[in-house]
């Protein structure tokens, strides 16, 4: 009877120690990975802006100045909290469909009430001022103005802070001309048209931009019209400025389908028909976690018991529960523990040619993945010091007959 005692009371243990640290492992998932507060939580520590800048410093380089640069840095920054509150609100919603309290995770609605709609393409343009729109736009558009009008290199500043201050009068117009496209061109994107066409009349931009380039034509006329009275020289500009409206500012300007890209609703289909796919195969990985994490609460509570009956008396019961829960302590913190300084190290050399930056971000991202499973291990392992403290100094109540 003893041995079958004995036998039951090992059996028991092991079977409490694996429980344990499958309940450990479990917990930290629920925690971290799978919880997500942690997730937008961990990205919102994540700034965009420096990442952004600097991607766009190595591929832009050569088309765009440091100052135009500097201009889609701080729009980017300034548009990074209205980002990152749309990105937590598709991350809350897919974590709805993982934990199954939503059949289906219905991205393409969740992007079009998110990133693809009026709100978030109206944000883009009201975070920028006149000079950093002019800055941006003149970078991509500038070299054909001069290629059109040939001044010389003394009126370059002039044209430079003349178009600035243009965009700076002209912005609540092109932010209502904006306004008035991104509603349509939302509904293109996210699939519910399939064409659409949007006319916008560049009366305004003309006017002021011919206003604008007259003058410093008059003012700094190319080397071959140098010497030439005011009206030769408008005469002149007008040639030159014919050709170029006609080339570069169509009236009235037409936004449609092709200007877009005709692929475009198809490839955020696809991408969206994708995630989905993978979405549903986590789901059920999800869900076998969850299922876990409850299993090993009950078996464990039940195997407590279990060893607590077969002793029936505090000293055995709290001596072996207390060297389970220590070695199962010990096993978890070394998981962390390893966990920690090897990941460490393999997302540093994984992330080698990453900004540094973001190899610091992704380093903290463990340590804080880790961080539940590691004070669990130490829970565990100051619960079975305090029960192994117990069956030492517990002294059964002596009765007398």
């Amino acid at each position: 009877m003893r041995g079958l005692k004995i036998a039951g009371l090992i059996i028991l243990s092991f079977i409490l120690f694996i429980s344990l640290i499958a309940f450990g492992l479990a917990f930290s998932l629920n925690r971290t990975a799978l919880n997500p507060d942690f997730v937008t939580a961990e990205g919102d520590r994540l700034e965009i802006a420096p990442l952004a800048s600097e991607a766009m410093s190595q591929m832009l380089q050569e088309e765009l100045s440091e100052e135009a640069l500097g201009s889609l840095t701080e729009t980017i920054t300034a548009l990074e909290p209205h980002l990152k509150g749309k990105l937590n609100t598709i991350v809350y919603s897919v974590y709805e469909y993982l934990h199954g309290e939503r059949e289906n995770p219905e991205l393409a609605n969740l992007l079009r009430l998110t990133l693809l709609n009026s709100d978030s393409i109206v944000a883009v343009i009201d975070t920028m001022d006149g000079p950093q729109l002019a800055r941006i736009i003149w970078e991509v558009f500038g070299e054909e103005i001069l290629q059109e009008f040939p001044l010389p290199k003394e009126a370059f500043p002039h044209l430079v802070a003349g178009f600035e201050e243009l965009l700076t009068d002209l912005e609540p117009w092109i932010k209502e001309q904006v306004k008035y496209a991104a509603g349509p061109i939302a509904d293109y994107l996210a699939g519910e048209v399939e064409s659409f066409s949007i006319t916008i009349s560049l009366e305004p931009l003309i006017d002021g931009l011919r206003g604008m380039l007259l003058g410093i034509f008059l003012d700094f006329p190319p080397d071959e019209l140098e010497g030439l009275p005011p009206e030769e020289l408008e005469q002149a500009f007008d040639a030159f400025w014919a050709e170029f409206s006609e080339e570069m500012l169509p009236t009235p300007f037409q936004i449609d389908e092709t200007v877009i890209g005709e692929d475009a609703p198809l490839q955020i289909a696809s991408f969206t028909s994708t995630v989905e796919t993978v979405l549903s195969k986590v789901r059920e990985y999800v869900g076998y976690v969850r299922l876990a994490y409850i299993l090993s609460i009950v078996v464990s509570a039940l195997l407590i018991a279990g060893i607590v009956l077969i002793y029936r008396n505090v000293k055995g019961s709290t001596r072996t529960l207390g060297i389970v829960f220590l070695a199962s302590g010990l096993v978890v913190l070394a998981v962390a523990l390893i966990g920690k300084n090897v990941g460490g190290e393999q997302i540093l050399q994984a992330m080698f040619a990453a900004p540094p930056q973001l190899q610091v971000w992704a380093s903290q991202v463990l340590v804080n993945l880790l961080a539940p499973l590691q004070w669990l291990g130490i829970g565990f392992i100051a619960g079975g010091i305090a029960l192994l403290v117990v069956s030492f100094v517990y002294k059964p109540s002596q009765t007398t007959d």
